[in-house]
């Protein structure tokens, strides 16, 4: 148990060996609170990991399957926001779903809750959609530990999610906002949103931006990593596809980076420390060892937007750079890599109604050909 500053503890607890590596195995939680409140954390959370051991010898039920699962994909290196994301969706099931034995589980008993389920307020299709892939997940992990025979979610009826294409921002509207920016007591968000629009990488990508990313004398920069708040804490990971991919940027907005470099440098010796070298480029300190979190760019670009009356979220930066290049005629195989998509396939499923002259385009080629 430690104190991470004041107020905010970690607990982390010893869970023996990997069967295979025979690497030490940890589980850690945050904490806020005073010391001996943390006491108080650490001796339910031991509690809480006997309880789940114990489940783990004998998952009968449906609640036993999931918590083993769940240990199951974090030995694997799921992400932590990933796995808030499952750990929000369980909690949503109800108790007599989560005692029901493993093997009495149906695909009608699942029509059933996801009916259940659609009835909460401020619940729709798409939420159940999700915990119906949860589920499916889980029931597959629990075929192959040769728990059940067959996985009852393939053959359930989630309910229909209607899909709606992609409207991007105007850029001028963009614009108007990144002024606001510029003229506003954080003019640093500016560049952040510069660096969206200019890059169409994901908000995390930008909070885990490191100097040592760029090449300027190639208007390059190189994301490797993202960083995600988890309760209090800002954890440092991969990209979301887990794999890093290089894109050029233009002279304008390399220019704006080193006039940025300039001034942390300047900062840092104002507070009389140096730089890192390996300093993040949105700092939360003056050496530039502590990122900013992600929500913070969106809580300041909802601002500025609403007081610009720009109806566009911050992710729809990524939108417009999609949209822009995919109007200009840029290929497919183009856009993909700037976006950080693992294939082209998922850029033409979202993406395909933004290229509106590709089909005049195609006809004249046919049509010349023809001619």
């Amino acid at each position: 148990m430690r104190e991470k500053r004041p107020g905010y503890w970690e607990l982390r607890v010893f869970v023996g060996r990997h069967p295979v590596t025979n690497v030490a195995l940890y589980r850690s939680k945050s904490v806020k609170g005073t010391k001996g409140q943390a006491e108080k954390a650490m001796a339910r959370f031991i509690t809480e990991l006997e309880d789940s051991t114990a489940k783990k010898a004998v998952p009968g039920t449906v609640g036993q399957l999931l918590d083993q699962w769940l240990v199951h994909i974090e030995l694997e290196g799921r992400s932590p926001t990933t796995m808030r994301g499952y750990k929000s969706q369980i909690a949503q099931l109800p108790e007599g779903f989560l005692r029901r034995q493993l093997r009495t589980v149906t695909a009608t008993m699942l029509d059933d809750l996801y009916a259940h389920l659609m009835k909460k307020p401020g619940r729709g299709p798409s939420a159940v959609h999700h915990i119906h892939a949860m589920l499916k997940t889980a029931f597959k992990q629990a075929q192959r530990w040769e728990l059940i025979d067959r996985n009852p979610a393939l053959l359930a009826t989630p309910p229909r999610v209607s899909s709606k294409e992609i409207e991007p921002p105007e850029g001028e509207a963009v614009k108007r906002v990144i002024i606001a920016a510029a003229n506003s007591q954080n003019p640093e968000n500016a560049l952040i949103f510069r660096l969206l629009a200019a890059t169409g990488c994901r908000r995390a990508e930008i909070c885990g931006l490191r100097w040592s990313d760029f090449n300027f004398g190639q208007c390059k920069v190189t994301l490797r990593r993202s960083v995600v708040q988890v309760e209090t804490d800002l954890i440092e990971k991969d990209t979301k596809t887990h794999q890093q991919r290089t894109v050029t940027l233009d002279p304008g907005t390399i220019k704006l980076l080193k006039i940025h470099h300039q001034a942390m440098i300047q900062q840092a010796q104002l507070f009389e420390v140096e730089l890192a070298p390996d300093a993040y480029v949105f700092a939360n300190s003056p050496d530039g060892l502590a990122p900013i979190a992600p929500d913070r760019l969106s809580q300041a670009w909802r601002r500025l937007a609403d007081r610009e009356g720009v109806d566009a979220r911050l992710h729809d930066l990524r939108h417009l750079q999609a949209s822009v290049l995919l109007n200009a005629g840029e290929s497919i195989t183009t856009v993909a890599a700037r976006l950080g998509h693992r294939d082209t396939a998922t850029t033409l499923r979202v993406y395909a109604h933004l290229m509106p002259g590709a089909d005049e385009r195609a006809a004249d080629i046919v049509g010349d050909m023809l001619s």
